[in-house]
């Protein structure tokens, strides 16, 4: 070979290995940057950017521990647990005494419903003897996983004001004239309504406030009760303000992913401080979380309802039904759920029968986080109700169809406050013209929770 050809044989070969060096350098550089801008997402709170710029390199840097690190909290803080779990079980690998690590992953646990396998890894973190400041949050996410779990008692109470516009405050027709028959056998005749029966509007505030305690008896079954009141003030018509008053006592049982729930519970519902219906029943559950992002329940509820002026509408009502909620992956918390119920309320007085009617149902909604301070949410229902025998006074089997719906806004400002503009609508579709009507209401409350 000349000495024209080797040199170049020799450059070319030079350039090669430079290639070799140089680009597998850049390839990494350039990885470095996308770890800076998903380090920057995180801290900036977007975890689903990072997560979304760090997943596609996984396959080529995974076991880097500087990776997996980030790749674990933009996971677990954007909703995706178990691929956070993993990259975080790659970190540990490593280095087990990773408390940033450990902590991350006990979270991850927690989240995806593994009280048990977060409490261990807390404690994995406690035994490194970190410093006060993590040994205190630490110990402040053991607390709330105890609380959460049924495993230390816990006290919630909540108040909330409200102002808003009520379209028909007492759920009337618009109809000025019905048709009834006033005597049996008789034909029907026009009959008109008073001011009182007809559709009336108002602006309105509202008060609402409730406290409620959660005790274990044991490891998998716990005490609940709670007391919740309710007013409203209408400012055009007092005569139809609304309250109530309810109250529940009952026991949780957790086995493995099941949850059992039996309550008693009561309550008073009251028109201008007048008693209008006294309820008390029971009502049971059953929930199965079927992965950390699927839940189904069956529940059932039984009641007896008596109405102190008016003994002829007393009744036991029963309520069967069934749910399914979906939580989706992701840093925008969606959730929705999807319910349907079946069910008869069913008078005591026998010479009232055309009061009895057949309930079916369902309901479905769901919630979206714009930001990590504001939630939207949605909800729509839908009720038939069937009533059996003939009204005597209107000489017709009553049938009414409603459909309510509800839109609105949560707003976080902090310190558990929260700010919810919302408007409802409800139209009733009844082939008796009394009970037939719509309403909108449009309201801003303002919510406190207190946990202790």
């Amino acid at each position: 070979m000349s000495k024209s050809n080797l040199r170049h044989w020799l450059l070319a070969l030079s350039f090669i290995m430079t290639c070799l060096v140089i680009l597998p350098s850049m390839a990494f550089a350039a990885d470095d940057t996308v770890l800076n801008e998903a380090r920057a997402f995180i801290k900036a709170g977007n975890h689903k950017a990072a997560y979304e710029l760090l997943l596609p390199l996984e396959s080529d840097r995974s076991g880097n521990v500087e990776y997996d690190m980030l790749l674990g909290v933009a996971a677990i803080e954007g909703g995706e647990n178990s691929r956070g779990i993993f990259a975080l079980e790659r970190v540990l690998a490593q280095e087990p005494n990773n408390i940033e690590a450990r902590a991350m992953i006990a979270k991850g646990y927690y989240k995806a419903g593994e009280a048990e396998n977060a409490k261990s890894e807390f404690n994995n973190v406690l035994s490194q003897n970190p410093n006060a400041e993590i040994t205190k949050l630490i110990e402040n996410n053991m607390q709330a996983i105890d609380k959460a779990t049924g495993q230390k008692t816990a006290f919630a109470a909540y108040l909330d004001f409200g102002i808003g516009h009520d379209s028909n405050i007492n759920s009337a027709t618009t109809t000025n004239t019905i048709n009834v028959s006033i005597a049996p056998n008789f034909p029907l005749i026009p009959f008109q309504l008073n001011a009182a029966s007809l559709e009336q509007s108002s602006n309105f505030v509202s008060a609402a406030g409730g406290i409620s305690v959660r005790a274990p008896i044991s490891k998998n079954v716990s005490a609940f009760g709670s007391l919740a009141g309710t007013t409203k003030m209408n400012w055009a018509d007092e005569q139809f303000d609304p309250s109530s008053l309810d109250y529940s006592l009952g026991l949780n049982i957790k086995h493995n992913i099941d949850n059992y729930t039996i309550a008693l519970q009561g309550g008073s519902f009251s028109i201008n401080s007048n008693t209008f219906r006294e309820a008390m029943g029971v009502s049971g559950q059953w929930q199965r979380n079927l992965d950390d992002q699927n839940q189904t329940s069956v529940f059932t509820q039984l009641s007896k309802l008596d109405y102190p002026d008016i003994s002829v509408r007393d009744a036991k009502r029963y309520i069967v039904g069934t749910a399914w909620g979906h939580a989706f992956g992701g840093d925008k918390a969606k959730v929705t759920y999807l319910s349907a119920y079946a069910g008869k309320e069913d008078t005591d007085d026998n010479d009232f029968d055309f009061l009895s009617h057949d309930i079916f149902g369902v309901r479905a909604g769901g919630q979206l986080a714009i930001n990590y301070k504001l939630v939207a949410f949605a909800g729509i229902s839908y009720e038939y109700r069937d009533y059996q025998e003939q009204d005597p006074t209107f000489l017709i089997a009553r049938e009414d169809n409603q459909l309510d719906l509800n839109i609105g806004l949560r707003y976080l400002p902090g310190y558990n406050f929260t700010i919810k503009p919302q408007i409802s609508y409800i139209d009733s579709h009844s082939n008796n013209d009394l009970y037939e009507f719509d309403r909108w209401v449009v309201s801003l409350n303002i919510h406190k929770d207190f946990n202790w």
